[in-house]
Order: structure tokens, then C-alpha cells, then sequence
């Protein structure tokens, strides 16, 4: 079993999480309160700190983030997107990539991760809040635990496609 540390890079809150298989080992949310751009330091630091200490406390055997798309300064006739959010989550992205990394660090497209109904995702990582009004488990969540469930998502696509290509070279040996 493939033990995996997922990390979702934002401008605000970057969400990580250890998977071994498909238990969650850890999870955790690293947040700011300085402004977007340009990152702070120390959420720089921290989100790098807490990844190392993730990664060789659980020895994860591969390390899988999530990149980022292209902006589109083009918005239906809308004005153009402020890129400040972008570009920090771009350092935060850079600031991993960056790490000198023991293992292998794949890159996840983002697609919706961390936007499943909320009851398809592991109990530690739906909040009491979240599980309050009725119906909870069809919701889509947001909070903190948004940037949790995100990371999770990016660690089981890497997880699942690792498989599937070990499988794909076995067949062709």
C-alpha cells in the first residue's frame, strides 16, 4: 500500500493530507491572516514546515499536489479576475515544487477537488457544522475543511493513477 501526502496550495488556506491506501493517516489545514499577495513568509514557511513533517513522519512514498489552471482574463464581458489569489497560491505551488524532495512530487490538475457531496468523503473530514441540517451529505461543503478534503481528493487521484499505470506496465512487460 502507497502511503501518499496530498497538499492543496491556496492563497489563504493550504489543505494536506496522508493517505495510506485509502485511510486517512493525517490531515491538516495551514491558514493565513496576512494579506494574498504577497504570501506571507511565515504561512510559507509553515505550509513547507508541516508538508516535511507530514511526509516523514508517515513516510509517504510519493508526494502529490495540486497545480494551477490558467487564468482567463476573459470573462464573459465580466471585468478581468483580480490575479492576486492566483499568484499567491502560485508561490505557495512554487514553494513545494521548490522543496528538495526525497521522493517523487506529481502534479494534479485541479478538477473539483474537494468539491464532492460531503458524505462521500471520510467522517474527520465533514465538521460537526457541516453535519448539522438535514440532507448534509448530498451538500457541498466549504469551510477550513474544504482545503482538507481537497488535498484528500489530490492524494487518492495520485494514488489511483500510480495503479493504474503499475498495472498498465505490467501488462506490457
Amino acid at each position: 500500500m502507497r502511503t501518499v501526502l496530498g497538499i492543496d496550495p491556496g492563497a489563504r488556506a493550504t489543505g494536506l493530507c496522508v493517505l495510506s491506501g485509502d485511510q486517512i493517516l493525517a490531515h491538516r489545514t495551514i491558514t493565513s491572516e496576512g494579506d494574498y499577495f504577497p504570501a506571507q513568509r511565515l504561512y510559507v514557511r509553515d505550509v513547507v514546515t508541516t508538508a516535511v513533517l507530514l511526509h516523514d513522519l508517515h513516510e509517504a512514498e510519493l508526494i502529490a499536489i495540486e497545480t494551477i489552471n490558467r487564468p482567463s482574463w476573459h470573462m464573459k464581458g465580466r471585468a478581468a479576475v483580480d490575479p492576486t489569489a492566483l499568484l499567491a497560491t502560485a508561490e505557495i505551488l512554487g514553494a513545494i515544487l521548490g522543496f528538495p524532495w526525497t521522493n517523487h512530487v506529481i502534479q494534479i490538475r485541479p478538477n473539483k477537488n474537494g468539491s464532492q457531496p460531503l458524505g462521500t468523503y471520510p467522517g474527520v473530514l465533514v465538521s460537526p457544522g457541516e453535519r448539522r441540517k438535514a440532507g448534509w451529505e448530498a451538500r457541498i461543503g466549504g469551510g477550513q475543511l474544504r482545503h482538507a478534503r481537497s488535498a484528500y481528493d489530490v492524494a487518492r487521484l495520485a494514488s489511483r493513477n500510480i495503479a493504474r499505470n503499475y498495472s498498465l506496465a505490467q501488462e506490457n512487460s
